[in-house]
C-alpha cells in the first residue's frame, strides 16, 4: 500500500478509536443527553467552609482578639486545594473552555510526575473558570453548567495524582 492509500485508512482507524474513547467523549459538550443540574452560583471570593465545623451561633459574642493562640500540637487542618488560576474574561468562554478541557484531557494521557499533573490541574481549573463565565443568556449556558460539575470530577482526579 502506498502513502496515498494508507492515509485515509489510518484516519478512519484513528477516528474510530477516538470515537470509542469514553474519556474524550465525556468531555465533548455535544455528546451527552444527560439531564442538566440546576445552576449553582459560585462566589469566586468565597472561602470554602469547613464541613466539620459547627454552625455559627448568631447570638454568640465576637471572638476575643486577646485570646491565647490555638494549641500548636493540635492536628493541622487539611490542606486546601490549589487556588484556581486567574482567568481573564473571555469573549468566547464556552469555546475557550472546551479547548482548555481538550488540552487537559490530552495532557492526562502523558502526565507521569507531580509537575505534569499540576499542569493538568491548572488546565482543568482554567476550563472550569471559563465555563463559569458563560452568561445565562448564552445557548450553551446549560451545557456549561453541566460541564463545570463534570470537569470538577476530572480536577479532583488530577489533584489526587499531583499529590502523589
Amino acid at each position: 500500500m502506498n502513502r496515498s492509500q494508507l492515509t485515509p485508512v489510518l484516519t478512519v482507524i484513528w477516528l474510530t478509536l477516538l470515537a470509542g474513547c469514553g474519556f474524550i467523549n465525556s468531555i465533548n459538550p455535544f455528546a451527552t443527553e444527560e439531564p442538566v443540574p440546576a445552576p449553582v452560583a459560585v462566589d469566586p471570593n468565597a472561602v470554602p467552609a469547613d464541613p466539620n465545623a459547627a454552625p455559627a451561633d448568631p447570638n454568640a459574642a465576637p471572638a476575643d482578639p486577646n485570646a491565647a493562640p490555638a494549641d500548636p500540637n493540635a492536628a493541622a487542618p487539611a490542606a486546601a486545594p490549589a487556588a484556581a488560576p486567574n482567568v481573564p474574561p473571555s469573549q468566547t468562554p464556552f469555546r475557550d473552555a472546551v479547548n482548555e478541557a481538550m488540552a487537559a484531557a490530552n495532557a492526562v494521557q502523558t502526565a507521569q510526575d507531580a509537575a505534569a499533573w499540576q499542569a493538568v490541574v491548572t488546565q482543568w481549573q482554567t476550563a472550569i473558570a471559563l465555563m463559569q463565565q458563560v452568561p445565562a443568556g448564552d445557548p450553551n449556558y446549560e451545557t456549561a453548567q453541566q460541564k463545570v460539575t463534570e470537569y470538577q470530577g476530572y480536577l479532583t482526579y488530577a489533584q489526587q495524582n499531583a499529590a502523589q
